[in-house]
């Protein structure tokens, strides 16, 4: 399939962000440019870490496990990474996802009804539920990590995020650009915790929309003059 390629000029806050993306030039389903916007994702972050000492280290896994907010194209990429791996990770995944969903079901976050964003990630952090992709407390498929995760570093010595109430936690100041992601396919603020991918499978919508490439970049940046 054809590409196009373009550099895109953009202020995000107070950075000024040059990147160059390529994208299918035909039409294809909203996953297909994921791996664009994490490179976007990871041109921001870099750009706002510039100068800055990050504590983040692999092996340091505390992060991973608080509510991670994925969207719905990241969901469809991220079930075509696991349907790719071989059987036997394959068959392990599903099981600690399994335990995972258990485990947020029964302590009623399933569901974001009634409850502020906030108050779901604290409640959501007090379980203690570990991403099923965490491995060895390093994240196993790290290079195609949610948006979010890519987002969230902290510059505090990397022990304090293990604690309760995150408290001396320090997060690096990063424009959140993930949050473009979300209402990529229908306008709408669409998420799910990642710990949910496969709960999420049995209900996701199944019909996908197919635009060109360069659509969904667009598409993407009118979501992100939203924010």
């Amino acid at each position: 399939m054809a590409h196009s390629t373009a550099t895109l000029r953009l202020t995000v806050g107070d950075l000024r962000i040059v990147h160059p993306i390529t994208v299918p030039s035909g039409p294809v389903e909203a996953a297909e440019v994921v791996p664009t916007l994490q490179g976007l994702v990871n041109a921001v972050v870099g750009a706002a870490a510039a100068g800055k000492t990050v504590s983040c280290r692999k092996g340091c896994g505390a992060c991973c496990r608080q509510l991670v907010p994925v969207s719905r194209s990241e969901g469809e990429r991220l079930l075509r990474i696991v349907e790719a791996m071989p059987e036997e990770r394959r068959e392990a995944l599903q099981v600690r996802f399994a335990a995972a969903e258990a485990v947020i079901e029964a302590a009623g976050l399933g569901q974001r009804e009634g409850r502020n964003d906030r108050e779901l990630s604290a409640a959501y952090f007090a379980l203690g539920v570990p991403c099923p992709f965490l491995e060895d407390e390093s994240c196993s498929i790290h290079l195609e990590r949610p948006l979010i995760c890519r987002e969230y570093l902290v510059t505090s010595p990397a022990e304090l995020c293990a604690g309760p109430a995150q408290e001396g936690v320090t997060p690096l100041p990063v424009p959140k650009v993930s949050l473009a992601a979300r209402g990529l396919q229908d306008d709408a603020d669409d998420w799910f915790p990642l710990a949910l991918l496969m709960a999420w499978r049995r209900t996701r919508p199944r019909k996908t929309a197919r635009h060109p490439g360069p659509e969904w970049m667009q598409r993407f940046l009118r979501q992100l003059g939203r924010k």
